[in-house]
């Protein structure tokens, strides 16, 4: 194991056997205390931005889930943390995001009470993000505030599908404050979600004309179904500048073929942007990698001017692009 986190991480399976002997007594008498609070410090320790919840376990009695909390930069970071785990036995599993609640349970915010299946859902496709999008409908948001709101549609939502399914499977959400006629039960959405991630393929390339203020116009050509948790140790980000007409297309695949072998199973290209006299080559890469990549510069010297390696665990580069 390495990286940053690794001390952390190994630190906290280190003392685990003996943790979850305490976290156990805890559960069974319903009473957190030292155990639950030697949890948050061995979490917190790893990075504070993280969040651990106790849940019923899928296969074995308890969960202990890692939670990125909804920051796509700490998404990784959960996933080396289960890949140091002992794996799953009789009482406990692990997981590096929240799972789907096994019952559909109750939201109770102030005095009002929402049950998930009095919730109704429109679903749109997104066929180019292979997502879906929802507008989520129940009487009583009227008396929530627009925050508010989302915030109860989102839990109900990651209750229903767990962290990760949510996250990668749904786009846009939108709510109102009434019942939808046209829509569907909230909790036919996981049929839904299944049918989507059956039919999905990850490849769903789409030609869009931009006009940089700086740049001038320009043709990007992206991959807009690419999905962030398929490609996890992939957190540095590839710019590869190639200085040519963009009538000239046989150097630029030329280069992203050699870049493309570069990477090999331990990167993805996910975009190119043609502008008048430059195109731009997009990937995400693997730490192992990151330094071979910059070997380009060398051999296709002068024409591809300038290649940028940076850190980018959240694929913010490649959020704002599509």
């Amino acid at each position: 194991m390495t990286g940053e986190f690794a001390d952390a991480i190994e630190a906290f399976w280190l003392e685990w056997p003996q943790l979850r002997k305490d976290i156990e007594k805890e559960l069974t008498a319903r009473d957190y205390g030292s155990g639950t609070d030697r949890l948050t410090d061995l979490v917190e320790a790893i990075d504070p931005g993280l969040e651990w919840d106790l849940m019923q376990g899928i296969d074995a009695r308890h969960a202990l889930c890692l939670s990125a909390a909804s920051d796509p930069a700490l998404r990784p970071v959960t996933e080396q943390w289960v890949r140091g785990s002992p794996g799953r036995d009789s009482a406990w599993e692990y997981h590096p995001a929240r799972i789907p609640v096994p019952a559909a349970a109750p939201l109770t915010v102030g005095e009002i009470r929402i049950q998930p299946q009095d919730v109704s859902v429109v679903i749109e496709p997104d066929q180019t993000r292979e997502e879906l999008n929802l507008t989520i409908g129940h009487p009583d948001f009227g008396a929530l505030d627009e925050v508010l709101q989302l915030q109860v549609a989102f839990r109900l939502l990651d209750d229903l599908l767990g962290e990760d399914a949510m996250e990668v499977w749904i786009g846009s959400v939108d709510v109102v404050p009434h019942s939808l006629g046209w829509g569907v039960p909230l909790l036919d959405l996981p049929e839904a979600v299944g049918l989507l991630i059956a039919s999905s393929t990850g490849r769903q390339w789409e030609y869009v004309d931009l006009d940089d203020p700086d740049l001038g116009e320009s043709r990007l050509y992206i991959n807009r179904a690419l999905k962030r948790v398929d490609y996890l140790d992939f957190t540095f980000a590839v710019i590869v500048s190639i200085e040519i007409p963009s009538e000239d297309r046989v150097l630029v695949r030329e280069v992203e073929k050699d870049l493309a072998a570069t990477l090999g199973s331990e990167g993805v290209i996910y975009a190119h942007r043609v502008f008048g006299d430059f195109t731009v080559l997009y990937a995400y890469v693997g730490e192992e990698v990151s330094e071979e990549v910059r070997s380009l510069a060398e051999r296709w010297t002068p024409n591809v001017y300038e290649i940028r390696v940076e850190p980018d665990a959240g694929w913010d580069v490649y959020e704002e692009m599509r």
